[in-house]
């Protein structure tokens, strides 16, 4: 069976003059990405990387990212991404948790390690620099001229790991998954497949590699279809710009991001006459978000769900045809992530692990070629997900009759206030109608005499002013008595992740350690 390395071997033998990548003024064919690949899998091989051995990348979104990537599937190498917004504790965390050999940096990601360099090549660790002055021990386009014979590419099988992506993790420092070769075919395949991204397509994933969202920019492998890089990282303007310029057809954002580029679009002048796809994930859109997208944008729309534990993958669709049936019909499916893929079973399970029937709520399992092998040195944690062949997904959740997949919240932002559970999503349902708010988080802080109580931190939209006590009153006959908040604070902006999904864990932090955020006592250990 056909693996990773050997789709890159296949675009570049079918495609000799179609570009792979546009990054910017830049592009590669995908001839060209074979061979610098190629040449890099060789001067990794001179500089001692053997088949298992993690090789790392801090880099911003360029087309060298895509080049170790392929070199490290090439000869066996654990491709290791290293997130640059990450603090220099939790990069160093990763170089000595996945014990990497091996790191290409960007010139501009330097400084991040700073006093740390020093260290990292006394303890053997190889550092290649790239795109301007780095003063590295090593070059990256020196390595690449000199590596001139073909790597030797050891044998390999899906059982084999193929990449460790860490994820940000609720708590503590970041998590390593192992992912296995079979799992990355099977996750790029069944994505392009389920989302019916073709040859012809211009794909613009403007995410950041660091995460496994890297396998996003990689989905091209599958039909040797031409992808659009960030050229560094998101930015709106830019975004719009490319979209036009690249005759972009289909994307992937997160609904603040798609927020954002819809009132950038009604203030400037842009092309979108391309764009016939855009899919959004990390949570659902609301109503009126989707129905302005459809107006202006005049495309499809497509929400999927996917975690890394599962490489990605993705695991659900909610589909075009699903967006229009809930605007007309039966909105609640707006707040489904869809139909599973058909690499992916699906079921609910209650704490005992038994599974539960359609419509009542309990975790998600799921079970498929693309699960997680574990987490790296993390046995009891491991234990604790994978059980007899299923992923335990720490995701709450329910089936409908229809087979689409409604999640509620992840098990630790269940509140429970008094005897009572409240989900927060509902909440955040409730909230999100009010025509001032743009973007709402809904948690539980702790309080004296019910444990937790229901709050919620919330950004309103340009030029709206509401009161606190005036969103707390609009929720009242939409929510359980419960369920309504009982402190609700109004901020600039709500505190996010590289990817644009909100941190509740930074507001859970803020209200339980900062006294007198919230209006009542609360005892600080």
């Amino acid at each position: 069976m056909d693996l990773t390395r050997d789709f890159i071997r296949s675009c570049a033998a079918s495609y000799p003059n179609k570009v792979a990548y546009f990054d910017g003024e830049r592009s590669a064919t995908w001839p060209q990405m074979h061979q610098r690949s190629d040449r890099f899998s060789t001067a990794m091989q001179g500089l001692g990387t053997v088949k298992g051995d993690a090789v790392g990348i801090l880099s911003h979104e360029h087309i060298e990212v895509y080049e170790h990537w392929f070199a490290c599937a090439k000869i066996g190498a654990l491709r290791t991404g290293i997130n640059w917004r990450f603090a220099a504790r939790e990069m160093l965390h990763i170089i000595e948790d996945a014990d990497i050999k091996l790191v290409l940096i960007e010139a501009n990601c330097v400084e991040l390690l700073g006093e740390h360099l020093q260290a990292l090549i006394e303890a053997g660790v190889k550092l290649v620099g790239y795109g301007g002055e780095h003063l590295l021990p090593y070059d990256y386009e020196q390595l690449l001229a000199s590596a001139d014979q073909p790597p030797v590419l050891p044998a390999l099988n899906g059982d084999d790991l193929i990449c460790y992506s860490y994820t940000s993790g609720t708590t503590g420092l970041p998590k390593g998954v192992m992912l296995t070769q079979m799992g990355m075919r099977e996750a790029i395949v069944n994505t392009v497949l389920c989302i019916g991204l073709r040859f012809e397509d211009v794909w613009f994933p403007p995410t950041a590699s660091a995460w496994i969202t890297f396998v996003l920019g990689s989905m091209n492998l599958a039909n040797g279809m031409t992808v659009v890089l960030p050229n560094g990282d998101f930015e709106s303007h830019k975004f719009l710009n490319f979209i036009g310029r690249y005759k972009v057809t289909s994307t992937i954002v997160v609904p603040t991001m798609l927020q954002r580029l819809l009132i950038d679009y009604e203030a400037g002048d842009y092309d979108m006459s391309s764009m016939r796809l855009i899919t959004y994930g990390s949570s659902p859109a609301r109503a009126s978000l989707i129905r302005k997208t459809l107006e202006l944008f005049d495309c499809e729309l497509m929400q999927l769900y996917g975690l890394t534990e599962s490489t990605g993958g993705w695991v659900s669709y909610l589909r075009h045809k699903d967006h229009l049936r809930g605007l007309d019909e039966k909105p609640e499916l707006l707040t489904s992530c869809g139909q599973a893929g058909p690499h992916m079973e699906i079921t609910i399970r209650d704490g005992d692990g038994n599974i539960l029937p359609a419509n009542e709520t309990g975790e998600v399992w799921m079970r498929s070629a693309t699960n997680m092998v574990g987490y790296l040195h993390l046995p009891e944690q491991t234990a604790e997900a994978l059980k007899d062949g299923w992923l335990s997904t720490h995701d709450l959740g329910r089936l409908d009759e229809e087979g689409y997949l409604y999640l509620t919240d992840r098990k630790n932002y269940l509140i429970i206030t008094g005897a009572a559970n409240v989900y927060p999503s509902v909440v955040e349902s409730a909230l999100s109608e009010h025509s001032a708010v743009r973007e709402v988080a809904v948690l539980g802080a702790p309080h004296p005499e019910w444990g937790e109580a229901v709050v919620a931190g919330v950004s309103l939209n340009s030029g709206e002013q509401v009161s606190p006590e005036e969103l707390i009153d609009f929720c009242r006959d939409k929510v359980a008595k419960w369920e309504v908040p009982k402190f609700i604070e109004i901020l600039d902006d709500l505190p996010k992740g590289p990817t644009g999904k909100i941190l509740k864990k930074v507001l859970q932090q803020r209200y339980k350690t900062e006294v007198g955020t919230l209006p009542w006592k609360v005892d600080i250990d």
